[in-house]
């Protein structure tokens, strides 16, 4: 179980190391500018969506274990057409994207299908549907035999990739940072619910405190927008967390009333979202 589970940012794997420098120092970018972003901040943001395939594995032992899809897990791809502002769209992305691995893996390929829909129609209205490989898409959704689940996961990952890489080249920095955010409130989402529903001995789940960790990287990459409008409505969702989320990363052990109130208080956050 430590080794195959999640230690996603979409989508899903976050950034494993801080954002590097003091708050002062990064806010001295221009964050507009994709140019002006700093080497390590670029370099973490590149990389979110790496470990996807851990997340594949947990699933996958879930499965194996009995576990079955819970469709009210997941955010409806039906609310993608009332996203109507880039905030809403970019955080949705990253939402999406978490939710599209948990789909595959558990081979709910209807679902998979409407939920790649929607993260196409989002790509649209952000301007970045070229960063989306069609075919790799149809590849995901597929039934046929010609991949495997892994392999699924890992086209999910290097689409997401390809989509931030596009945001970081276009100087849209605040849309692929808001992706990330959405992404890592999903991914604590489903699988806080997950060890919830199962009753997961959280005691030996390591992966699952890094990931939990993560939220600190993630808050400083929101906070060097400053006073960025929409940066700082995710910023402050974010500040609602510190005080369940320092009491898990100050133990040695995971609790499961701990995980328990982590998923409250973070499904709060996401109702608000989608």
């Amino acid at each position: 179980m430590k080794n195959t589970f999640i230690t996603l940012i979409v989508g899903v794997a976050l950034i494993l190391t801080s954002c590097g420098g003091d708050d002062n120092a990064a806010k001295s970018y221009d964050y507009d500018r994709s140019d002006s972003l700093s080497v390590d901040y670029t370099r973490q943001t590149l990389t979110i969506r790496g470990n996807i395939k851990e997340t594949s594995g947990f699933y996958l032992l879930l499965k194996s274990k009995g576990g079955e899809y819970n469709k009210s897990l997941v955010n409806s791809a039906g609310n993608a057409s009332k996203y109507s502002n880039s905030f809403d769209q970019s955080v949705n992305m990253g939402i999406y994207g978490a939710d599209l691995n948990y789909l595959t893996v558990f081979e709910q390929t209807e679902d998979a299908r409407k939920t790649v829909d929607a993260i196409s129609k989002l790509s649209s209205s952000l301007g970045i549907e070229s960063a989306f490989d069609k075919g790799s898409f149809e590849k995901i959704v597929s039934t046929s035999d010609t991949l495997n689940l892994i392999e699924k996961s890992n086209l999910i990952s290097k689409a997401f990739r390809n989509a931030e890489d596009q945001m970081y080249s276009e100087e849209r920095a605040l849309m692929g940072t808001l992706m990330i955010s959405g992404g890592w409130i999903e991914s604590i989402y489903l699988t806080s619910q997950l060890i919830i529903d199962y009753e997961i001995d959280p005691a030996g789940l390591s992966d699952f405190w890094v990931l939990v960790y993560n939220y600190e990287s993630v808050s400083k990459m929101l906070s060097v927008f400053g006073d960025d409008a929409e940066a700082k409505k995710m910023y402050d969702n974010y500040k609602k967390l510190e005080t369940i989320v320092n009491k898990i990363t100050e133990k040695s052990k995971l609790k499961l009333d701990d995980i328990k109130t982590l998923n409250e208080e973070i499904g709060k956050i996401r109702s608000s979202l989608i």
